[in-house]
Protein backbone atom coordinates (compact mmCIF):
# COMPACT_ATOMS: atom_id res chain seq x y z
CA UNK A 1 0.00 0.00 0.00
CA UNK A 2 2.73 2.25 0.14
CA UNK A 3 3.82 2.22 -3.11
CA UNK A 4 0.27 3.28 -4.31
CA UNK A 5 0.43 6.03 -1.68
CA UNK A 6 3.53 7.04 -3.67
CA UNK A 7 2.22 6.61 -6.64
CA UNK A 8 -1.05 8.26 -6.37
CA UNK A 9 0.93 11.65 -4.65
CA UNK A 10 3.29 11.36 -7.32
CA UNK A 11 0.41 10.86 -10.15
CA UNK A 12 -1.39 13.65 -8.82
CA UNK A 13 1.34 15.83 -10.24
CA UNK A 14 0.00 15.27 -13.27
CA UNK A 15 -3.39 16.72 -13.15
CA UNK A 16 -3.83 19.89 -15.39
CA UNK A 17 -6.12 22.30 -15.69
CA UNK A 18 -4.57 23.81 -19.38
CA UNK A 19 -5.39 21.27 -21.65
CA UNK A 20 -5.15 22.16 -25.07
CA UNK A 21 -7.74 20.09 -27.61
CA UNK A 22 -5.03 19.32 -30.57
CA UNK A 23 -7.13 16.38 -32.34
CA UNK A 24 -9.86 14.82 -32.12
CA UNK A 25 -10.83 11.75 -35.02
CA UNK A 26 -13.01 8.64 -34.51
CA UNK A 27 -14.41 9.51 -31.15
CA UNK A 28 -10.98 10.01 -29.64
CA UNK A 29 -9.92 13.22 -28.30
CA UNK A 30 -6.50 13.92 -27.82
CA UNK A 31 -5.18 16.87 -25.29
CA UNK A 32 -1.93 18.65 -24.38
CA UNK A 33 -0.47 20.40 -21.37
CA UNK A 34 2.67 21.67 -20.68
CA UNK A 35 5.14 19.97 -18.10
CA UNK A 36 7.30 21.43 -15.11
CA UNK A 37 9.45 18.87 -14.98
CA UNK A 38 10.33 18.76 -18.94
CA UNK A 39 10.06 20.08 -22.41
CA UNK A 40 8.33 17.16 -23.37
CA UNK A 41 4.45 17.68 -23.43
CA UNK A 42 2.13 15.66 -21.41
CA UNK A 43 -1.07 14.22 -23.20
CA UNK A 44 -4.62 12.91 -22.21
CA UNK A 45 -7.07 11.18 -24.35
CA UNK A 46 -10.62 11.08 -23.80
CA UNK A 47 -12.91 8.34 -25.21
CA UNK A 48 -15.24 5.53 -25.27
CA UNK A 49 -15.41 2.05 -26.06
CA UNK A 50 -17.02 -0.75 -26.16
CA UNK A 51 -15.38 -3.11 -23.44
CA UNK A 52 -16.00 -3.37 -19.82
CA UNK A 53 -13.21 -1.51 -17.32
CA UNK A 54 -12.21 -4.68 -16.23
CA UNK A 55 -11.70 -6.06 -20.04
CA UNK A 56 -9.70 -2.77 -20.88
CA UNK A 57 -7.54 -2.98 -17.52
CA UNK A 58 -6.63 -6.32 -18.03
CA UNK A 59 -5.48 -5.50 -21.63
CA UNK A 60 -3.38 -2.73 -20.29
CA UNK A 61 -2.07 -4.34 -17.56
CA UNK A 62 -1.28 -7.87 -19.93
CA UNK A 63 2.44 -7.81 -20.44
CA UNK A 64 2.80 -10.65 -22.76
CA UNK A 65 0.53 -9.49 -25.34
CA UNK A 66 0.21 -5.11 -24.86
CA UNK A 67 3.23 -4.89 -27.72
CA UNK A 68 0.27 -6.08 -30.15
CA UNK A 69 -1.90 -2.54 -29.62
CA UNK A 70 0.37 -0.71 -27.64
CA UNK A 71 2.67 1.93 -30.20
CA UNK A 72 6.45 0.97 -30.15
CA UNK A 73 6.08 -0.87 -27.41
CA UNK A 74 8.63 -3.92 -28.41
CA UNK A 75 8.36 -6.26 -25.50
CA UNK A 76 7.28 -5.77 -21.79
CA UNK A 77 8.72 -8.14 -18.54
CA UNK A 78 7.37 -8.39 -15.57
CA UNK A 79 9.91 -7.55 -12.68
CA UNK A 80 8.31 -8.28 -9.28
CA UNK A 81 4.95 -9.03 -8.09
CA UNK A 82 4.27 -6.69 -5.06
CA UNK A 83 0.60 -7.89 -4.52
CA UNK A 84 -2.05 -8.92 -6.20
CA UNK A 85 -2.56 -5.14 -8.17
CA UNK A 86 0.61 -4.12 -7.74
CA UNK A 87 3.91 -5.12 -9.62
CA UNK A 88 6.82 -3.54 -11.38
CA UNK A 89 7.72 -3.99 -15.07
CA UNK A 90 10.57 -3.41 -17.86
CA UNK A 91 9.46 -2.36 -21.22
CA UNK A 92 11.29 -1.43 -23.96
CA UNK A 93 9.89 1.02 -26.36
CA UNK A 94 11.10 1.34 -29.98
CA UNK A 95 12.62 5.06 -30.93
CA UNK A 96 13.44 6.15 -35.32
CA UNK A 97 17.10 5.39 -35.87
CA UNK A 98 19.40 6.94 -35.30
CA UNK A 99 18.72 6.96 -31.44
CA UNK A 100 18.47 3.90 -29.41
CA UNK A 101 15.56 2.11 -27.84
CA UNK A 102 14.73 3.43 -24.98
CA UNK A 103 13.81 1.58 -21.27
CA UNK A 104 11.10 2.46 -19.32
CA UNK A 105 11.21 0.60 -15.56
CA UNK A 106 7.66 0.98 -14.04
CA UNK A 107 5.59 0.90 -10.90
CA UNK A 108 1.74 -0.42 -11.34
CA UNK A 109 -1.46 -0.57 -9.44
CA UNK A 110 -4.65 -1.33 -10.09
CA UNK A 111 -6.69 0.19 -8.43
CA UNK A 112 -10.83 -0.41 -7.91
CA UNK A 113 -13.01 2.76 -7.03
CA UNK A 114 -16.59 3.29 -6.29
CA UNK A 115 -19.48 2.35 -8.98
CA UNK A 116 -16.90 0.03 -10.77
CA UNK A 117 -14.57 2.91 -11.88
CA UNK A 118 -10.60 0.97 -12.19
CA UNK A 119 -7.98 3.29 -12.26
CA UNK A 120 -4.22 2.35 -13.33
CA UNK A 121 -1.64 4.33 -12.03
CA UNK A 122 2.01 4.09 -13.68
CA UNK A 123 5.31 5.93 -12.64
CA UNK A 124 8.97 5.06 -13.13
CA UNK A 125 11.14 3.49 -10.65
CA UNK A 126 14.36 3.97 -11.96
CA UNK A 127 16.00 2.38 -9.27
CA UNK A 128 14.95 -0.85 -9.02
CA UNK A 129 17.46 -2.63 -11.48
CA UNK A 130 20.24 -1.07 -12.78
CA UNK A 131 20.58 0.28 -16.48
CA UNK A 132 22.46 -1.15 -18.86
CA UNK A 133 24.17 0.11 -21.91
CA UNK A 134 21.53 -1.48 -23.89
CA UNK A 135 18.97 0.80 -24.15
CA UNK A 136 18.64 4.50 -22.64
CA UNK A 137 16.80 4.50 -19.21
CA UNK A 138 13.79 7.59 -19.59
CA UNK A 139 14.06 9.63 -16.90
CA UNK A 140 10.50 10.09 -16.37
CA UNK A 141 7.26 7.96 -17.32
CA UNK A 142 4.27 8.34 -15.70
CA UNK A 143 0.46 8.21 -16.30
CA UNK A 144 -2.97 6.92 -15.64
CA UNK A 145 -6.14 5.72 -16.87
CA UNK A 146 -9.49 5.89 -15.73
CA UNK A 147 -11.67 3.28 -16.64
CA UNK A 148 -15.68 4.46 -15.95
CA UNK A 149 -18.32 2.42 -17.04
CA UNK A 150 -20.96 3.68 -19.23
CA UNK A 151 -23.91 2.31 -20.87
CA UNK A 152 -22.68 -0.60 -23.14
CA UNK A 153 -19.13 0.47 -22.71
CA UNK A 154 -16.25 2.21 -20.77
CA UNK A 155 -15.54 5.90 -20.81
CA UNK A 156 -11.49 5.83 -20.96
CA UNK A 157 -9.42 8.75 -19.92
CA UNK A 158 -5.31 8.17 -20.41
CA UNK A 159 -3.09 10.74 -19.42
CA UNK A 160 1.29 10.02 -19.82
CA UNK A 161 4.13 12.35 -19.28
CA UNK A 162 7.32 10.40 -20.70
CA UNK A 163 10.62 12.14 -21.20
CA UNK A 164 12.97 10.12 -23.66
CA UNK A 165 15.88 10.98 -22.22
CA UNK A 166 19.37 11.05 -24.24
CA UNK A 167 20.19 12.93 -26.91
CA UNK A 168 16.15 13.01 -28.21
CA UNK A 169 15.05 16.73 -28.57
CA UNK A 170 12.50 17.93 -27.41
CA UNK A 171 10.97 19.53 -30.29
CA UNK A 172 11.45 15.90 -32.07
CA UNK A 173 9.73 14.37 -29.32
CA UNK A 174 6.78 16.48 -29.11
CA UNK A 175 5.98 15.35 -32.62
CA UNK A 176 5.07 12.18 -31.84
CA UNK A 177 2.71 13.03 -29.03
CA UNK A 178 -0.49 13.80 -30.97
CA UNK A 179 -0.56 10.53 -33.17
CA UNK A 180 0.69 7.87 -30.76
CA UNK A 181 -1.62 7.79 -28.50
CA UNK A 182 -4.67 8.12 -31.36
CA UNK A 183 -3.35 5.29 -32.80
CA UNK A 184 -2.79 3.18 -28.86
CA UNK A 185 -6.15 3.60 -28.19
CA UNK A 186 -7.75 2.74 -31.82
CA UNK A 187 -5.01 -0.80 -31.74
CA UNK A 188 -6.36 -1.05 -27.75
CA UNK A 189 -9.89 -0.72 -29.53
CA UNK A 190 -9.35 -3.36 -32.66
CA UNK A 191 -7.38 -6.12 -29.73
CA UNK A 192 -10.53 -5.48 -27.67
CA UNK A 193 -13.00 -6.36 -30.56
CA UNK A 194 -10.97 -9.84 -31.43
Amino acid sequence: MKFVLIALVSISTLIQTNWELKKEKDGIKVYLANSNETNIKQFKVETFVKAKPREIADAVVDLENNYKWFVDVEKAQLLKQLGKNEFVFKQVIQVPFPFKDREVIEYCAVIELPNGVLRIDLKEDNTFIPETEDYVRMPISRGYWILTPSGAGTDIEYSFLADPGGSIPAWLANQFIVNNPLKTIKGLREYLEK
